[in-house]
């Protein structure tokens, strides 16, 4: 699986977005109707016209129904993957939170930086924080930050550089704020300057990533400013809907841990290996509605049902990696009984045309999804994250 961080890793993210993770893909949780989920393929076909939701892409934000109004900035994920969400809508649904990028210098990733010329400590670009309100108005946050998460009161947290600009040969290093509002004074919660990305809000808890050698990855939890705690090696799936528990993946992605937030404490565990069916590996970055998770997975995505101290693998869905060779990124369910799920794929660029994006509402009932019109994958198509809305503010 990919991960974000180092100085190769995030060059290539921003020249090509090629499929952001070898480890991703799509669909959702529990059935309609009565009907029993059954592991089997995902047949998809084209004809979505109206994604589940808003959406970003470029400099453009879609509200529905192909309602398209102007950002300031073009979006990106270039610091960040699928880590963090690229839009974040604010907890009153009235402001969405938005990455950007500023290239200063164009790089080849096909070549190294000394075949290019490019010394350590070059500038290669500027990540920024942006936010569009729903009265049109669009305005900078702040330069040098990335990775937004807003709480249900309003407060936003983000990272901020160290160095405002993304250099050559350089860890990219910062500290983790919070703002009361969007015009409000920055306050540290984080005292020792690391390579941080915000994930969410947990009610009034924050968790973030503290990225280390060889990209792994570490997950914190902030009770206040300056009370931070580790919370488990690895990657988060997603938050519970009541904001207590979070299911984390391990490094190597083959188990998966629900965590109380506030103690630690483990509450069920799942080699997803052994599990029947088997799969090689989930990744981070699904869903979790009522008592199911939804997340990527190896053969495309798994379904976990999530008890009071047990965790089993419900439903296994697989994507012909013929036509989604990394699978798909950031599962979502976007109804209340978690049987529609909507996700972005990126195909990555072959030799004679450029990566490029999809949309995809998949039903995991009948095992069907219908697929968008592609995007060029620098646009960075994504759909807005909303779970800011939910009730605990995560």
């Amino acid at each position: 699986m990919k991960r974000v961080c180092g100085t190769r890793t995030i060059a290539a993210a921003v020249t090509i977005v090629t499929g952001v993770a070898a480890a991703l893909a799509i669909f959702g949780v529990f059935g309609a109707h009565g009907a029993v989920p059954k592991t089997g393929p995902l047949s998809v076909r084209a004809g979505l016209e109206n994604p589940p939701g808003a959406v970003v892409r470029g400099d453009g934000l879609f509200t529905g129904r192909g309602v398209r109004r102007q950002l300031g900035a073009a979006v990106s994920g270039a610091m960040i993957g699928p880590l963090s969400p690229v839009a974040v809508r604010s907890s009153d649904g009235r402001s969405v939170a938005y990455n950007t990028w500023q290239e200063l210098k164009t790089v080849d990733n096909d070549q190294s930086f000394s075949q290019q010329a490019i010394a350590d400590g070059t500038a290669l670009g500027t990540p920024s924080l942006r936010v569009h309100d729903d009265t049109g108005k669009d305005f900078l946050v702040a330069r040098g930050a990335y990775s937004a998460a807003w709480r249900h009161d309003g407060a936003i947290a983000f990272v901020k550089g160290s160095d405002p600009d993304f250099r050559a040969g350089r860890s990219y290093t910062g500290q983790v704020v919070v703002r009361s509002d969007i015009h409000g004074r920055d306050a540290a919660w984080t005292s020792d300057p690391a390579h941080y990305v915000v994930y969410a809000w947990a009610g009034d808890r924050l968790l973030f990533y503290r990225v280390g050698l060889g990209e792994k990855l570490e997950l914190l939890v902030a009770d206040g400013p300056g009370r931070i705690r580790p919370l488990a090696d690895g990657s988060t799936i997603a938050i519970s809907p009541d904001a207590t528990r979070v299911a984390v993946l391990s490094q190597d992605g083959t188990s998966v841990r629900v965590l109380d937030i506030a103690t630690g404490s483990e509450l069920a565990w799942l080699d997803v290996t052994t599990a029947t069916p088997p799969v090689a590996w989930l990744a981070y970055s699904g869903s979790w509605v009522g008592d199911h998770i939804v997340a990527p997975a190896s053969p495309g995505l798994a379904v976990l049902h999530v008890g009071s101290s047990a965790l089993e693998l419900e439903q296994v869905l697989s994507l012909d990696h013929s036509q989604f060779p990394v699978g798909v990124q950031g599962p979502r369910f976007v109804d209340a009984s978690g049987n529609e799920i909507a996700a972005s794929a990126d195909i990555p660029p072959a030799k004679s045309s450029g990566g490029v994006s999809f949309l995809l509402l998949c039903d995991r009932i009948a095992r069907t999804c219908a697929r968008g019109e592609p995007a060029p994958a620098r646009e960075w198509l994504r759909l807005v994250d909303d779970t800011s809305l939910a009730e605990g503010g995560h």
